[in-house]
């Protein structure tokens, strides 16, 4: 997004949630850099929409990384990840069913693939608690290494002029 859709994006944050900005320049530019840091390589229209709905349901006014979060999530691309036992289930359901000659009838997600990558070989005879809970921990850690990846903000490119 360009700087004046983020300046018209923060002014409506802030009047939404009846918020004053500063009065000095300086501290409404630092205001200003502080969401551009953030949201500058996202579309003013799918953060707009994002903070609209937003604004239905949070009670206090979002940091720029909420919206970020929110934005991205509201992406039909962005994966949602399944809780660790869901994820559980779903592996237990493979072995069963392959183990019984049958084709998988579950998914396996890219979570799932990541985590059994892992876990290496030991991820075929998974079956106690104790292997449960290495699985879920493994696949907390997967998918928040996942999360981290699709919310990265990637850096802000600045052109300078030859010479300088």
């Amino acid at each position: 997004m360009i700087k004046s859709e983020l300046l018209m994006l923060v002014d409506q944050i802030y009047a939404t949630y009846n918020q004053k900005m500063p009065a000095s320049d300086d501290a409404q530019m630092a205001i200003y850099d502080a969401w551009n840091e953030v949201l500058h390589d996202l579309g003013y229209a799918e953060t707009k929409a994002a903070f609209l709905n937003m604004s239905m349901w949070a009670e206090f006014m979002p940091r720029p990384g909420a919206l970020r979060r929110a934005t991205i999530d509201a992406r039909p691309d962005t994966p949602k990840f399944d809780e660790p036992l869901v994820a559980w289930g779903k592996w237990m359901t493979v072995l069963k069913e392959v183990n019984s000659g049958m084709a998988p009838s579950v998914k396996v997600s890219e979570a799932l693939k990541l985590t059994l990558s892992r876990i290496g070989e030991a991820a075929h005879s998974m079956h106690t608690n104790g292997d449960r809970d290495a699985f879920c921990a493994t696949y907390s850690a997967v998918v928040q290494e996942l999360t981290n990846s699709i919310y990265r903000v990637p850096e802000i490119v600045t052109q300078q002029k030859a010479g300088n």
